[in-house]
């Protein structure tokens, strides 16, 4: 998917998972890819994330408000990033980057997912890892990885329904303001997801 382009809810892709209809009478979620020229939604979801789930993610708030335009720009070109949307409202984030253990890389990692409180347990989750792996296995990579605190549960328990696995790899992340979290990697064989397995 380029930047620009949009995937709705009800036109899953080929590494689609299941959706759940949206409310009678709402338009659906769509997710689209964006570039540089995107840096202000790209910070304005970002910031959201960050000020309704803190706790879940690797950065904080303070540090990323203190951002400048030129910084956003550059993390918009150093992943492929995807945001959804419910009409012209910000509605979830994930981006998606390539591993660089092999040329080229078969293994990619998935971060900074979140979607809008209003938004969850309608889809919009699934619509973006679907966006998500559906680029990283059009880039031919084998694994789509990521890392998921303890006590996330929801996350927890909609990535085991999206059919990732735990490796068995976990791990301590400190913060740059020192403070940190216990996490655990969990692993999308993308192979296997295309054969129906």
């Amino acid at each position: 998917m380029e930047p620009g382009e949009r995937h709705a809810v009800n036109e899953p892709g080929r590494w689609s998972l299941r959706h759940r209809a949206d409310s009678a009478g709402e338009e659906p979620a769509s997710v689209s890819r964006i570039g540089p020229g995107d840096w202000a939604a790209l910070r304005d979801v970002r910031l959201a994330a960050l000020r309704d789930s803190p706790d879940t993610f690797a950065s904080t708030l303070e540090r990323e408000l203190a951002l400048a335009e030129q910084d956003w720009r550059q993390r918009a070109e150093s992943a492929a990033w995807f945001v959804a949307r419910q009409d012209s409202d910000l509605a979830g984030l994930v981006a998606v980057f390539p591993v660089p253990e092999s040329s080229p890389p078969t293994k990619w990692h998935l971060i900074s997912m979140w979607v809008a409180p209003r938004m969850r347990g309608r889809g919009v989750a699934a619509l973006l890892v679907d966006a998500a792996a559906g680029h990283v296995a059009a880039a031919g990579a084998q694994r789509l990885t990521l890392w998921v605190a303890d006590g996330n549960d929801r996350a927890i328990a909609f990535y085991l329904r999206a059919g990732f696995l735990p490796t068995g790899q976990r791990q301590t992340y400190r913060r740059a303001d020192s403070s940190e979290f216990d996490e655990e990697e969990l692993v999308l064989e993308l192979a296997e997801l295309a054969r129906g397995i």
